[in-house]
């Protein structure tokens, strides 16, 4: 079987001409490279030179040689390169698991800056539940996960990203009451109004509620904060959600406004198999997502799912 050091030897022979000039090149001994050579035909059973006094010329089969050789060591190389691409975290495809738009629209800073760095890597996005990412996770059909709470445990770790604090968004015109309750808005004011929530939010918002003293009227909870917006942008109800959502839904209709008294958080977390390997990739993405979120700490170093 022909070997990367033959084609490389043989290389330097074409182009050299001789193997007087071709053994200064490659730093070695006469003898042994013409034996090298000497051999390389027998091994394919052909001759590659026309051997001259001073000089040899490549035969037919030889220039063929010559031809594929020159191929497959640049192939070889580009290889070789992309492996050290892809282990550096600069090559290769990111799979990523995303709980629920409201993590989304962090995603986009992240990818910008991402790409930026690293333009040869291409991105595989799944969405579901929390739940549901976690199992895409334990499954490996992602490397990483955005969820909605931390978890730590023997196959899971995770970083607890910034926390995400609750917004009001209603339509100007008609809830115009709000307008003039200033900024940011007492959690009291929403007392009466029809709302417009994710379900996963909904014991958390009616704890806060009775907090302020009221019972909330909840109009529509759903598994997504888009009807919740799309529902106050037509001016059916005032919509509770993570303010990293509103981008989702740019409208000149649309006022938003940070609830206080108490305030309201929403969590999320990147969450990655403890016992896998993390590829440089993931781990690069973590330490990009983390600190544009607010959280600097980096993932932590184990030597399972690190190098």
């Amino acid at each position: 079987m022909l070997s990367s050091r033959d084609l490389h030897h043989f290389l330097a022979v074409a182009e050299a001409g001789n193997i007087s000039g071709a053994a200064q090149r490659l730093n070695m001994a006469q003898p042994p490279l013409s034996r090298q050579m000497k051999q390389l035909e027998e091994q394919l059973g052909t001759t590659l030179f026309e051997r001259g006094h001073r000089r040899i010329q490549l035969t037919e089969t030889g220039r063929l040689l010559q031809l594929r050789a020159g191929q497959l060591m640049e192939l070889l190389a580009t290889t070789e390169k992309e492996i050290l691409d892809v282990d550096r975290g600069t090559r290769g495809t990111l799979a990523i698991g995303i709980a629920s738009s409201s993590v989304a629209p962090l995603l986009p800073r992240v990818a910008s800056v991402f790409c930026a760095r690293y333009p040869g890597l291409r991105f595989e996005l799944r969405t579901g539940e929390s739940i549901e990412v976690i199992e895409l996770l334990d499954q490996g059909l992602v490397e990483i996960g955005l969820v909605r709470f931390a978890i730590d445990d023997e196959r899971h770790q995770s970083i607890r990203l910034a926390p995400e604090p609750l917004v009001a968004a209603f339509h100007r015109e008609g809830f115009r009451q709000l307008l003039g309750r200033g900024e940011p808005l007492p959690l009291a004011a929403l007392a009466g109004l029809p709302l417009l929530i994710h379900r996963k939010f909904e014991s958390m918002i009616a704890e806060h509620c009775h907090q302020a003293g009221f019972e909330p009227s909840l109009l529509c909870t759903s598994d997504d904060v888009m009807p919740a917006l799309g529902w106050a942008e037509a001016g059916i109800g005032v919509a509770v959600v993570p303010r990293a959502a509103i981008g989702l839904l740019p409208s000149a209709n649309l006022e938003t406004r940070l609830l206080v008294d108490p305030l309201i958080e929403s969590g999320a977390a990147i969450i990655w198999m403890r016992q896998r390997y993390l590829s440089q990739a993931a781990r690069h993405f973590i330490e990009l997502f983390a600190d544009i979120s607010g959280e600097k700490q980096g993932p932590p170093m184990n030597a399972t799912a690190c190098r």
